[in-house]
């Protein structure tokens, strides 16, 4: 526990100086003028329904998270490598005294207790009528329906705030933000995406024994972990001695991954892999998180992204950090933050994936955005190398399914790849030549493309000096996409890895998908075994990932052909250089950890 906090409950027993009432005068904080693509209005919400409702208080010191994260990653800077410790981050980043002392004296003027969410105090959590939450928040709660899945949730298209708590009160959730179908709902016979990851037409090959599958197989309609090795170049050999380093796999939508699925996988796959501490995994729980392990709850996302950690990252202690699901989708993510953000850094994997999305761009609030990606900087910012999947939308949003639903015909970018201060992946395909040699191209479900809300982000000068070349081709290519996306936003994705027609177990059975939930484990397993390698030098870990990325394009191999589909358009090219389906391309695995070693 930190002396210096200043919890929210000890805050409830002050004596407040100025009331606050109902009837203060209020002032539009949250609004969108259209129900999100996929829902629809489905009448008022009952007035006597309960509202869990979670208040995020503006933080303080954001600005100078970032300024240091930027000295941390940056070498020959005096500071480079030197993290913040937990301690450190929480005092940068906790609200100020009449912050809190101001949100928490008008919900008590409300009649509303609320609880601390976190120990810095700038989440706190509450619960409410539909009836009393039109009013505190001059809303109109309303039940909108997913057209895809049918499940109902409680949103408003607007809210209203006291005049006197702007600047104090940062976002209330779930109001305006709107989660994107649940594709756990999709039999894995035609899709394996229950992370809306694994996209296409998984296929089931054998039964526990494989068939007459080989695990040495490397075509281009099979791909198993030694033909990963082979592709990227990763060594089999497993890492030892004291300081190996750790990697986190990230569970969300009740995807359980499966220990004896593992077994089965590494068995057939990984048989040199001997020590019995590097062909298993961790289990943490995060916001009441479980991970039952009956073979028919098994998911196939959270079975692929575990085999494709311990099957390639070999000898690097993995951990499953499973999300409860009690709470909306994007207050999953918060929730994931919160918890690292509790943690001292002892306990923080130093690289950390995941194989979801908190949605669509226009489908989540600004702010929570904003929230979710300062927590990602927070996280960063400590030395966690933070590698997400692109989704498989192609430039048409997060959902498969809707690739071609693009609302004015213009292009839909996901969180969180969005975000700066993760590391985007998006994947490759094997394609057959001539002469019987395989080639990598560009994954047509790969997503890829450009922030609108993270509009500033280019003037980051590794990534703006890799972007420019891109962005005058694709004026010659396709003049016709100009007003589809922003070209000043945040470029994604970084780098990609193969992620089609991959080979994994599920439910005792092998099955293969595609997706760049495959290629972010993978990607992430090559930074871990990287992360080894430094600290059996004595350096510290890479931390965030993308300054050094782009500063070696040489450690990649530059996708050329290929493009990523959607909106009822060819999507982006991949050409020569940095391309927004397969960022930077796909690494040579000695020339990224010969630079990363030298990266200091």
């Amino acid at each position: 526990m930190i002396s210096s906090l200043i919890l929210v409950g000890s805050l409830l027993a002050l004596t407040y100086a100025k009331p606050h009432g109902l009837r203060a005068e209020m002032v539009l904080h949250e609004y969108i003028t259209t129900i999100p693509a996929g829902f629809v209005d489905g009448g008022p919400a009952n007035p006597e329904s309960l509202l869990d409702l979670q208040i995020a208080l503006v933080q303080g010191g954001m600005d100078d998270l970032i300024e240091t994260l930027h000295n941390v990653s940056s070498p020959g800077h005096p500071s480079f490598g030197q993290y913040l410790s937990q301690e450190d981050v929480i005092k940068l980043t906790s609200p100020a005294q009449e912050t809190i002392v101001a949100v928490t004296a008008w919900l008590h003027d409300a009649g509303l207790n609320a609880t601390a969410m976190t120990l810095a105090g700038d989440w706190i959590q509450l619960n409410a009528t539909v009836s009393l939450a039109n009013e505190l928040f001059d809303a109109d709660f309303s039940v909108f329906i997913d057209t895809a899945t049918g499940a109902q949730s409680i949103r408003t298209l607007n809210y209203s705030i006291p005049a006197d708590l702007v600047g104090h009160l940062d976002f209330v959730h779930p109001t305006i933000s709107f989660s994107s179908s649940d594709p756990s709902q999709v039999t894995t016979s035609s899709s394996a995406d229950r992370g809306n990851i694994l996209r296409t037409n998984t296929t089931i090959l054998a039964r526990a024994n494989h068939g007459s599958l080989n695990p040495e197989t490397c075509n281009a309609k099979v791909v198993t972990p030694k033909c990963v090795q082979r592709l990227h170049g990763i060594p089999a050999t497993m890492v030892s001695g004291q300081h190996t380093g750790t990697l986190g796999v990230v569970g969300m939508n009740d995807q359980y991954a499966n220990l004896e699925d593992l077994k089965s996988f590494l068995e057939y796959y990984r048989p040199d892999i001997t020590a019995p501490h590097a062909k298993t995994f961790n289990v943490v729980s995060v916001n009441g998180g479980q991970n039952p392990q009956d073979i028919n709850q098994a998911g196939d996302e959270a079975n692929v992204d575990t085999q494709y950690t311990v099957g390639i990252a070999t000898g690097v202690p993995t951990t499953f950090y499973t999300v409860g699901t009690e709470a909306p989708k994007t207050n999953g993510f918060q929730a994931l933050l919160n918890y690292f953000k509790a943690q001292p850094n002892d306990r923080l994997p130093g690289v950390l994936t995941f194989s979801y999305a908190a949605g669509n761009e226009p489908a989540v609030s600004a702010k929570t955005l904003n929230r979710l990606c300062n927590g990602f900087a927070a996280l960063t910012v400590r030395g966690v190398s933070v590698i997400v999947a692109t989704m498989d939308g192609g430039v048409g949003g997060a959902d498969p399914k809707n690739i071609n639903d693009c609302p004015e015909g213009k292009f839909i970018p996901v969180f969180p790849a969005t975000c700066p201060y993760v590391t985007a992946v998006g994947s490759t395909t094997m394609q057959p030549l001539p002469d019987g040699a395989l080639s990598q191209v560009a994954a047509g479900l790969s997503g890829g493309g450009f922030s609108n809300h993270f509009a500033d982000q280019m003037q980051f000068r590794f990534q703006e000096a890799a972007v420019r070349p891109y962005l005058k081709q694709l004026d010659r290519l396709h003049p016709e996409y100009a007003g589809k996306f922003n070209p000043s936003g945040r470029a994604y994705p970084d780098v990609s890895t193969v992620g089609n027609f991959v080979v994994f177990d599920s439910q005792d059975k092998a099955k293969r998908g595609a997706g760049t939930s495959i290629s972010a484990p993978i990607f992430a397993s090559m930074i871990a075994l990287i992360n080894a390698e430094r600290l059996a030098a004595g350096k510290t870990v890479l931390g965030w990932l993308n300054g050094f990325l782009y500063a070696n394009p040489g450690a990649f191999v530059d996708i050329v052909s290929g493009s990523n589909p959607g909106c009822n358009t060819d999507g982006f090219p991949a050409t020569p250089g940095w391309d927004p389906v397969t960022g930077l391309g796909t690494p040579i695995f000695d020339r990224l950890k010969a630079a990363g070693l030298a990266w200091q």
